[in-house]
Parts: structure tokens; sequence; C-alpha cells
């Protein structure tokens, strides 16, 4: 079943175009990886699906909620980490429900109820928002740059939690700079690359729906990062 297809995306800011022609199809069950160097529009297209940004022209459909991890932080400073958590599950969680889900999400990311986001690392602020996109149990992930700022450890973590998602049938699309080994290992067939080799960022339809695209040719690790930039670079 078909939980994200876009057909056509197109975007621009002015006159940059972002976006040429980008479509896509993601099934339950996949995990589907854009891989390509900062300022393709990797973020822009999945701020689209994401239903943040709207595109100029094209269309877009989600099956369901989706649960969207931004590149740059967006947590609250002045909450804690419980308190971040608690503030984007919906009020009609029940109190019980609520304090099992954010203390559950809190323990699997190693993270302190009482932190505060100012007095974090950056790989604490990334598993802090990491734990409140995976708390909703949305049958879709939108990451971007999810594995930014994390050390090993934690790649690991995450690829298996996303293979865990798509194992209940859910989906994960996300962007990043290179092909992560963690990733290959623990998502193995449900992983599919998208390798974007052209700016303004063009996925024919063909590419975007096909069902083994790349994975197969990934078996080592590939860095599109450019000179000097860091995992944290904007897509």
């Amino acid at each position: 079943m078909e939980l994200i297809g876009a057909a056509g995306v197109k975007k621009s800011f002015g006159e940059r175009q972002v976006l040429a022609d980008c479509s896509i199809s993601v099934k339950a069950g996949e995990v589907v990886l854009l891989l390509g160097p900062s300022g393709y529009g990797k973020s822009t297209f999945l701020e689209i699906l994401a239903g943040i940004g709207q595109p100029d022209s094209g269309s877009v459909r989600v099956q369901g909620e989706a649960s969207f991890l931004f590149q740059d932080d967006a947590l609250i400073p002045w909450l804690t980490a419980a308190g971040n958590l608690s503030y984007v599950l919906p009020r009609g969680w029940s109190r019980k429900t609520r304090a099992d889900g954010i203390s559950r999400w809190l323990s699997l990311f190693s993270l302190d109820e009482d932190d505060k986001p100012p007095l974090m690392s950056g790989g604490m602020r990334r598993r802090l928002s990491l734990a409140r996109t995976f708390i909703l149990e949305r049958p879709v992930l939108i990451l971007d740059e999810p594995f930014a700022f994390l050390d090993r450890h934690w790649h690991s973590q995450v690829a298996s939690l996303l293979n865990g998602e798509a194992e209940k049938g859910r989906c994960a699309i996300l962007a990043g700079h290179s092909v992560n080994p963690e990733l290959l290992e623990e998502c193995g067939k449900r992983l599919r690359v998208l390798p974007l080799k052209e700016s303004p960022l063009s996925i024919p339809a063909d590419l975007g729906r096909e069902a083994d695209a790349s994975a197969g040719d990934a078996e080592r690790p590939r860095s599109l990062r450019k000179e000097g930039e860091d995992d944290g670079g904007s897509g």
C-alpha cells in the first residue's frame, strides 16, 4: 500500500528553481533515502511531503498523519526533555499513556527527563528531536538528516528503530549525504536509495517508484559531502 505519493512537484523561491520535477512513491514497509549533497533541495522536498511547504505545481498524497524531523533543532528551550515530548502529544491521550510514552522514549534515547535543550550537546538535542518524532507512532516518518551529530552507536540504534517501524507496516523517507553502513545492515532490502545527481532537484517518476533503486549498489558507505561540510549541513 502506498503511504506517500508525489507527482510532478515543482518549487521556486523567486527566480531560483529548487525542485524541477519530483515524483515519488513510498509504500508501507519501506525506508527511502534521498542521497545527495547540500543545496539540492532535499529539505524543501521533504517539507512539501510533510505539508509544511506548498509546491508551485504537482500533487502530494500522504496516507494518514506524518511525523516530521526538522534538519535544525525545533525544540522548545525552556521546556525539559519530558516537557518537549509532552508538548507534541495529542490531548486525547490519557495521563498514563502520556507518562508511559515519555518514559519509554527518553529511556530509549538515554535522556534525562529534567534536562533542557540549552544545556544539551548537539547529539543529545538530536536524540530528543528523534524521540519527539517517534513517540507519536504515526504511519509516515519524514526525517531530514536524522543521523546528524550522532555517533556510530546511535546510527545503529536509529537505523534499528527505522527498520522496526517498517516492520510494523509504516514507512520512512529521509535525507542524507551518505549511505550509513548501519542503515544498510539494519534495514537490508527494506532500504531504497535514490541518488540525486542534479540541481534543481529532479526525481523522475520511474526512479521514484522503482522497487530496488540502487540499494543493492550501496554495499559500501558513499559520502556526498562537500569539502569542509559536517553532518549538520543543510539539504
